[in-house]
């Protein structure tokens, strides 16, 4: 019986054959189209993607949506949150808008910031929130928060939870009692209307503070004598501008020539090397050289402070400081070293007693000292001189004050009836009498004799009381 199991040989060659049978199925067949790639959706941040969508909470992203979107503002001068101050107020819009755009909430069909107001303009709601009124608002947000309405199941009214949820854990304590008081203007059958709830925080931190947008107004126009208060602190300054400028924008209304607010604010600074980087720029600004937006300058005044501050070179003097500086210790060296003649030693002994009320005839009126803030606030303003081309007069409520260039302050009278004035009709006797001041040293310095002029003679009336008082 022949053997029936193949051969190892025979094998072989049957594989052979499959394999060139395989070959030749493969090449006569077409070949199979790539798997198409999934398109990329572009999108500026993780919770705009899909910005119209419904959020579909059961998954993990929609969850962690939901929790970011609910976390208090994030800047570190909200650290304790919004206390609903001005001063808060800028860095407060400007951490809300970063949240509105990141999460969506100002964007696509269902965004909950921007609405039109009773005359039919667009406002967006965050910077804008003085122009459109309680009601109009309102009625806006009732498309997406009231039961029944075209967007009150859809991403609109997710993005308005999670923003009311974000304001309430953005304010501090104190601020939550007070906007509690006020709940029945934005909460509405249960509903929180974000939109309406931000305009009420708004309103407490602002308008409660500061009444009208004339008096914001005014602030800013009183730059430069806040500027004075504060010895030239450029944060502070850059605050105060900020803080009213943002109000008089968020009311509809402009500000002529911002820029010549803050340079005129920045050229009091009492620090040598900023008002003489100052006037670089206010040059060039002027002859058209340098263009620039009020941001811009603010953003080089905060700059050049810093370096000056970390330099140890802030608070420098003029040279011309520096030699009164140097003047003054050395008149302060020379006290009690100093004789006056007689007759001017006469004059520094009535003014003393006149001082002391000694001279019955004479009263004289006792500086109220009630309102020390105040007062210091009052005089530091009459000290800045006009620029070049201001007027020499000003206008303070019902008060007008001239610039008298003899006394180098704002008074209320004009120069030409200044005592100090040589055209008028006193001056002459008061020159008298301190130009008959005669100053002869003492045995340690030589004799000598001179005409002093009337602000000398006085200060050395000053010397010799103080050196008797001593």
């Amino acid at each position: 019986m022949a053997n029936q199991n193949p051969t190892v040989q025979e094998l072989q060659a049957l594989i052979i054959a499959l394999q060139g049978q395989v070959t030749a199925l493969q090449n006569a067949a077409p070949a199979a189209p790539a798997a198409p790639t999934a398109a990329v959706l572009f999108a500026e941040t993780p919770q705009t993607l899909g910005v119209d969508d419904l959020i579909d909470y059961s998954t993990k992203r929609g969850k962690d949506i939901y929790n970011q979107g609910c976390e208090a503002l994030d800047d570190k001068a909200l650290t304790n949150g919004f206390n609903m101050t001005p001063n808060e107020t800028v860095v407060f819009i400007e951490a809300l808008e970063r949240k509105a755009d990141s999460m969506g909430w100002s964007k696509g069909t269902k965004q909950i910031t921007k609405f039109t107001n009773r005359d039919g303009v667009d406002v967006d709601i965050i910077k804008n929130y003085g122009q459109i009124d309680m009601a109009t608002l309102k009625t806006a947000c009732e498309r997406f928060c009231k039961a029944g309405e075209a967007d009150s199941t859809t991403r609109a009214r997710q993005n308005n939870k999670m923003m009311s949820m974000c304001l309430a854990n953005s304010l501090s304590l104190s601020a939550k009692v007070q906007l509690l008081t006020y709940k029945n203007e934005y909460i509405f059958d249960g509903i929180e209307y974000a939109p309406l709830m931000y305009k009420v925080i708004m309103r407490l931190a602002t308008i409660d503070s500061v009444a009208t947008t004339q008096t914001l107004r005014d602030n800013l126009q009183n730059l430069s004598v806040f500027a004075a208060t504060v010895s030239g602190d450029i944060d502070k300054i850059n605050t105060e501008f900020n803080k009213n400028y943002s109000q008089i924008l968020a009311r509809g209304a402009t500000v002529d020539d911002p820029l010549n607010i803050l340079f005129n604010a920045y050229l009091v600074v009492p620090c040598y090397h900023f008002k003489t980087y100052m006037k670089q720029k206010h040059n060039g600004y002027l002859d058209g050289t340098l263009t620039l937006t009020h941001e811009v300058l603010m953003a080089f005044a905060k700059a050049h402070f810093d370096y000056l501050k970390n330099t140890g070179q802030w608070g420098a003097k003029s040279p011309d400081d520096e030699k009164i500086v140097a003047m003054a210790a050395e008149i302060n060296a020379l006290k009690g070293q100093l004789k006056l003649d007689p007759k001017l030693s006469a004059i520094a002994k009535d003014k003393k007693k006149e001082d002391k009320g000694e001279n019955k005839g004479k009263k004289k009126n006792k500086k109220d000292t009630s309102n020390k803030k105040y007062q210091k606030k009052d005089e530091a303003w009459k000290k800045v001189p006009p620029k070049e081309g201001d007027p020499k007069e000003k206008q303070l409520g019902k008060y007008t004050f001239q610039w008298c260039e003899h006394h180098m302050a704002w008074t209320a009278h004009k120069p030409q009836d200044c005592r100090l004035n040589p055209k008028h009709k006193d001056y002459k006797k008061t020159d008298n009498r301190a130009n008959s001041a005669v100053v002869a040293s003492s045995a340690t310095v030589p004799s000598v004799t001179t005409t002093l002029n009337n602000r000398y003679a006085a200060l050395l009336a000053t010397l010799a009381t103080m050196n008797e008082d001593e």
